[in-house]
């Protein structure tokens, strides 16, 4: 049997991610991101596999990154942290979307999950 959404396995893989990042973020502050380089690295490692994800998503529905800002910021970021140097890279740019953006994208990501809820 064929999956009547392909999407669904890149939204779950999205959501138990943000999840992860949501726990990192709890356990710690802006303060700690900015002396912990392990707990820095994580986060960064975790939001390339978002990005990675992000792409999935669009794959399967047959859509270009690009088409949506969601997607496309998520993909961009991801691109920022694998290909940049760990002294290039943006860190505000990281907190913002740990600390700032976290909510919604989730709530964006259950959206798409769960339209119509």
């Amino acid at each position: 049997m064929s999956d009547l959404r392909p999407d669904r396995h890149a939204l779950l893989e999205l959501d138990a991610l943000l999840g992860e990042i949501a726990v990192l973020r709890d356990d710690g502050n802006a303060e700690r991101f900015d002396r912990d380089s392990r707990y820095r690295w994580v986060l960064h490692r975790l939001w390339i596999a978002v990005g990675n994800e992000a792409l999935a998503y669009t794959a399967a529905t047959g859509q270009p990154v690009r088409a949506d800002r969601t997607w496309s910021n998520l993909y961009d970021l991801r691109n920022h942290l694998a290909h940049s140097r760990l002294p290039d890279i943006d860190e505000g740019l990281v907190r913002r979307f740990t600390w700032s953006r976290l909510g919604s994208l989730r709530e964006t990501v259950r959206h798409h999950l769960h339209p119509g809820r």
